[in-house]
């Protein structure tokens, strides 16, 4: 399973997604992060998942003395995908060619 987030809190109006391998991509509105993430496969976590989810990386996030390093914004909602769902790239469209007159 692959796990995508979306935080809020960065920057005023910042939302960023975070995706497999690290990967993270800054939107000025939610809908602009949501609709990324989902049209790579993503789908929201069932409420008691995600609740699962949340409560863990508050506790991972605590036990960090000191307090993490880097300001973690706020989780607004976690994604999965089952490993193996990724879309694949849509070929390109074929345009057939007229045959060659006489």
């Amino acid at each position: 399973m692959n796990i995508a987030t979306i935080n809020a809190g960065f920057e005023k109006g910042d939302f960023l997604v975070r995706e497999e391998q690290g990967n993270r991509v800054y939107f000025d509105f939610f809908e602009e992060a949501f609709n990324y993430i989902s049209n790579k496969g993503y789908a929201r976590m069932s409420r008691e998942d995600e609740k699962h989810w949340v409560d863990l990386m508050n506790v991972i996030h605590d036990s960090v003395k000191g307090g993490m390093k880097y300001n973690t914004g706020t989780l607004l909602m976690v994604l999965s995908r089952p490993n193996g769902d990724a879309p694949a790239a849509a070929a390109p469209a074929k345009v057939p060619v007229p045959p060659k007159s006489p």
